[in-house]
């Protein structure tokens, strides 16, 4: 959103209000997407804060800005295949049967 408004502000000549606008929002775009958001999501995942700070990072780099919700949602649905393959292995059955009882 801030940066069309700066390269307004370039175009018009502001080129000190287009760098302030451009820093902050660099800084509240950074603060929000990679200190507040991994907090706020990880708390709703039950998910530590780095591992979902990770999992955006990487979201980002795959998928693109869809990647800020996909890739908590891959690394969740990653957490839990893992634990159900632990599990059943944990009571000696092999992992690529179902339970039974």
């Amino acid at each position: 959103m801030w940066v069309p408004a700066a390269l307004f502000l370039v175009m018009e000549g502001g080129w000190e209000e287009a760098l302030i606008l451009t820093v902050w929002g660099w800084v509240v775009d950074a603060l929000i997407d990679n200190l507040l958001y991994p907090i706020f999501v990880g708390n709703k995942l039950r998910l530590h804060t780095l591992l979902v700070f990770i999992a955006i990072v990487g979201g980002l780099l795959v998928f693109g800005a869809s990647g800020l919700v996909l890739g908590p949602v891959v690394l969740a649905i990653t957490i839990a295949a893992m634990e159900i393959w632990r599990d059943r292995t944990a009571a000696g059955q092999s992992a690529d049967t179902a339970p039974t009882g």
